[in-house]
């Protein structure tokens, strides 16, 4: 499936149209690049986060999806890029800055990691929907 295939059915199955129409179309074209992801389709998926950030560069769901397939392909600097992109243009940031963060501890980037960290809790507080379990030390880096 290429990304033009995405936008087609995305569109076929939500017009534009109406009240939400183009929030719908982002939608669908997230459930297809995130259903790319889980089928291991890391370049077309990108293709798909990448529309998806064009239409809407708001949408901190595209920069994660972008970061996320470039991670999976072995293109840190680009993830990065990405989280990047996202923390500057999505209204809260918060999600692009903990995923940067998590990559810049992976990479060994401790004083970067530390500061991105700070960012993340900074940018997450009064957000309900970010709880402690996003800061934690995934279990499989905290075991010795």
């Amino acid at each position: 499936m290429s990304a033009t295939d995405a936008v087609v059915i995305a569109e076929r199955a939500t017009p534009r149209s109406g009240p939400g129409g183009a929030a719908k179309v982002q939608d669908a074209l997230y459930t297809i690049a995130h259903w790319l992801i889980r089928c291991a389709r890391y370049r077309d998926a990108a293709s798909v986060f990448r529309l998806m950030g064009l239409a809407e560069p708001t949408d901190e769901r595209a920069w994660l999806g972008l970061g996320a397939c470039h991670e999976a392909l072995g293109q840190s600097d680009l993830a990065l890029e990405m989280y990047g992109t996202g923390r500057a243009m999505a209204p809260s940031g918060a999600r692009v800055e903990i995923a940067r963060a998590r990559l810049l501890d992976a990479l060994e980037r401790h004083d970067e990691a530390h500061d991105a960290w700070a960012s993340a809790r900074s940018k997450a507080d009064g957000d309900p929907t970010l709880g402690d379990a996003a800061f934690a030390t995934p279990t499989w880096e905290a075991a010795p």
